[in-house]
């Protein structure tokens, strides 16, 4: 027993045996330690530059709108040039927007023009990074560990989401709003020194097509499989209908659970914290079969999550059910449906089809502002169970009347 215990131990680790891996690895615990205290830091700013909740549905949706403009554009990338050198230019991108945030702020210049601008840009160079951030992580690894990466790339993201919003809550209620931002454009400089350590030579495909013609292929690509057109489409309405809350949590917190920037963060450190668990149960998962079942119980669990939470006045009650929803949705639904994709893809058209699987996030943007236009209207709670409400029922019929889902227990 203790034998095989040590062997699963060690399966949920597999992917760090590959040297690059691990510098990815730590590139992505401290980018997402930044992402982590960004929209506490941006919503915290915009509530006190507003006192409108609208306001910071609609900054969010900015900044969805820009992900979706951009986001099939970083697949065609993805899929030309060098990985970590366009992540590289791309975060250096995101420290320079964010820092020029803090000193406006710090400033007292600050205004709601600027931060529009500023989750525009960030919208669009999250857009471009993250199909070569997924598509750099596979090509680490051997297929074997595909799944074991893929988790692994959540669960340690889901560390930085916990001590961000931590770190960033506690910046806001002991120095000011600017220095969480600040914090958040500083950690970007570290992530790049991470990324310069991966010896791996650059991962290119030499194409003879154009641009446009690779993104009419790959649109093309995703109609002509159906496994790709289930998951995007899947992604797409988790993201949308499931996700959006993350986004402005912070009007959830304040409005509904009456919490302070601190207890705000405690509260997303308890989401995270969630998702790193689940993750972790995904990385353990393997190369076993049954992975479609999983997803589809992931989004289940999830949705039953968001009502109960929706409903919940406490505090710590609240901290252990959004940790119940991080597992299942950040931790368990989007490790488990990327690397589906992964594994079902050849390599020269994982950018642009991982591009298409960015709709989970670029969704949970643009529903920001419609959850938070219900919430105007009828309250928090009637909002973010409606949305929970429609992703279940898309979930189950997805799983009774498409064949397809039910074939991705074979993979």
């Amino acid at each position: 027993m203790a034998a095989v215990a040590a062997a699963r131990r060690l399966r949920a680790f597999s992917a760090l045996r590959h040297r690059d891996f691990r510098w990815f690895f730590l590139n992505i615990g401290v980018q997402s330690f930044g992402q982590g205290i960004q929209f506490l830091g941006i919503g915290w700013l915009i509530l006190d530059l507003s006192g409108e909740k609208t306001a910071l549905g609609l900054a969010v949706s900015i900044f969805g709108v820009s992900n979706l403009f951009f986001t099939f554009a970083g697949g065609v990338i993805a899929d030309r040039v060098d990985r970590k050198l366009f992540l590289i230019i791309c975060v250096l991108g995101n420290s320079v927007v964010t820092l020029t945030l803090a000193v406006l702020a710090l400033s007292g210049h600050a205004q709601m023009w600027h931060v529009y601008t500023v989750v525009f840009i960030l919208g669009g160079l999250m857009a471009v990074q993250m199909p070569a951030r997924f598509a750099l992580a596979a090509d680490l690894v051997p297929r074997e560990d595909m799944m074991n990466a893929v988790a692994l790339h959540t669960s340690v993201g889901q560390i930085g989401n916990m001590l961000g919003p931590l770190v960033g809550g506690w910046a806001i209620d002991h120095i000011d709003t600017w220095a969480a931002i600040m914090i958040n454009g500083s950690s970007y400089l570290v992530g790049i020194a991470f990324l310069l350590m991966i010896a791996k030579p650059p991962t290119m495909t030499r194409r003879n097509s154009s641009p446009v013609s690779d993104l009419i292929g790959g649109f093309s690509h995703a109609v002509r499989t159906p496994m790709a057109a289930v998951l995007i489409l899947m992604s797409a309405s988790f993201g949308f209908f499931g996700m959006a809350y993350m986004q402005v949590v912070v009007g959830f917190t304040q409005e509904f659970l009456k919490l302070n920037g601190t207890q705000t963060g405690i509260f997303m450190m308890c989401r995270g914290g969630g998702a790193f668990l689940g993750s972790m149960v995904v990385a353990s998962w393997g190369d076993r079969k049954s992975k479609g079942l999983l997803m589809y119980l992931e989004v289940t669990l999830c949705c039953v999550g968001l009502i109960v939470m929706a409903w919940t006045p406490w505090f710590w009650a609240g901290c252990i059910l959004v940790a119940m929803v991080g597992s299942t949705s950040i931790g368990g639904f989007w490790p488990v449906s990327s690397s589906l994709m992964q594994l079902t893809t050849a390599p020269d058209m994982r950018g642009r089809m991982m591009s298409m699987m960015q709709l989970a996030p670029v969704f949970h943007f643009l529903g920001a502002w419609p959850l938070t236009w219900l919430a105007q209207l009828y309250g928090w709670s009637a909002a973010i169970t409606s949305g929970a409400a429609v992703l279940l029922v898309i979930s189950v019929a997805g799983w009774l009347y498409r064949p397809m889902v039910r074939r991705m227990n074979e993979i």
